[in-house]
C-alpha cells in the first residue's frame, strides 16, 4: 500500500469537488466560501515529508445561531448534514477543524466563550450524523481574527463567522492557524490599511484546539435514571458529555463504549504570535 502522503493532493481536490457539489442547492446567504492553503513539510514533523494543503470552508454566523446565542438554528442542519455527508466519505484519518470567531461587539472574554460554545455545539451535532471514526477538534479565537476591516453590519457578519478546516492531519490545521491565519485577517481596500488592522490585533498566545474523543456509547437507564452501556447493535444514539468531563464522571456498564469529550483529549496550543502549534501533554 502507498503511504498516505501520495494522496494528499488528491483528496484535497475530491475534498472540494465534493463539499462544492453538496453546497450546490443551499440559498445564496447561506453558501460557504472555499479558501485553500499550503503547510509546509519544514513547518510539519519530519515524518510527514511533504507540504500538506488545508481547505478553509468559511459559513456565515447567523446561518447557524442566532444572536448571543449557542443553540444552533433548525435552519443549520442542511450544513452540518453535508459536512457531515463530506466527512464520511474521507479517510479516517483526516482532521476536520470547527473554529469559532466572533465580532467585536461586546467583551472579549464573553466572545471568545461563546465562540467556543458555538464550535462545540457544531462539532457534536456533526458527530451525532455519524462519523465516530473521524478525528473532529474544536476551537473558538472569539473578536481576535477579524476576516474584514469595518464596523457596518456586512463587515460585522463576515467576521462572526464558523469556518471548517480539512487537511490530512491535526497537525497540518495547527500549524496553518499558528504560522499562515494572519495573512487572511483584515482584508481591506488598500495593504496600508490591512497592515494597520493586522499592528492593532491583540493576539493571545494560548488559543486551544480540543479533539472529540469517542469512547463507547451510552443510554440513559429509563428505570434508574443513570447512564448505562449498550450492545453495540444496541439502536441508540451515543451520548456526548460536555467538554472538560472527566472519564470518571460517566461510568458504563461493561460492555459497551462511551461517546465523550474527555479531560484527555488530545489537545494542539496555537501561538500566532511566535507562531507555534504545540501539542498539549494531558495526564489523567
Amino acid at each position: 500500500m502507498q503511504p498516505w502522503q501520495a494522496f494528499v493532493r488528491m483528496e484535497h481536490c475530491d475534498r472540494i469537488k465534493r463539499l462544492a457539489r453538496l453546497s450546490a442547492a443551499l440559498p445564496p446567504n447561506r453558501q460557504p466560501v472555499f479558501f485553500e492553503g499550503v503547510v509546509p513539510a519544514d513547518r510539519l514533523p519530519s515524518e510527514f515529508g511533504v507540504d500538506v494543503p488545508v481547505l478553509r470552508v468559511v459559513f456565515p454566523d447567523h446561518v447557524f445561531f442566532d444572536t448571543a446565542q449557542s443553540r444552533l438554528r433548525p435552519e443549520a442542519d442542511p450544513l452540518v448534514t453535508i459536512i457531515a455527508e463530506s466527512l464520511r466519505r474521507e479517510p479516517p484519518d483526516v482532521a476536520l477543524f470547527v473554529a469559532g470567531h466572533a465580532d467585536k461587539r461586546g467583551d472579549a472574554k464573553y466572545n471568545e466563550a461563546l465562540s467556543i460554545d458555538r464550535a462545540n455545539a457544531l462539532a457534536e451535532a456533526i458527530y451525532e450524523q455519524g462519523v465516530a471514526y473521524s478525528s473532529i477538534w474544536r476551537i473558538g479565537f472569539g473578536e481576535d481574527m477579524p476576516l474584514v476591516i469595518g464596523d457596518d453590519e456586512a463587515a460585522l457578519d463576515q467576521n462572526r463567522r464558523i469556518e471548517f478546516l480539512f487537511a490530512s492531519k491535526p497537525e497540518a490545521v495547527g500549524v496553518w492557524m499558528a504560522d499562515q491565519q494572519l495573512s487572511e485577517l483584515c482584508q481591506a481596500r488598500s495593504r496600508i490599511e490591512a497592515e494597520r488592522c493586522k499592528a492593532q490585533l491583540v493576539l493571545k498566545r494560548n488559543y486551544e484546539a480540543v479533539e472529540i474523543v469517542r469512547r463507547l456509547p451510552t443510554r440513559v437507564d429509563p428505570e434508574h435514571g443513570q447512564r448505562s452501556g449498550l450492545k453495540p447493535n444496541g439502536g441508540h444514539r451515543d451520548a456526548i458529555a460536555p467538554l472538560g468531563t472527566s472519564l470518571a464522571a460517566v461510568k458504563p456498564t461493561p460492555g459497551g463504549p462511551v461517546s465523550v469529550m474527555p479531560t484527555g483529549s488530545r489537545r494542539i496550543r496555537i501561538d500566532p504570535v511566535l507562531r507555534r502549534a504545540t501539542p498539549v501533554r494531558i495526564d489523567l
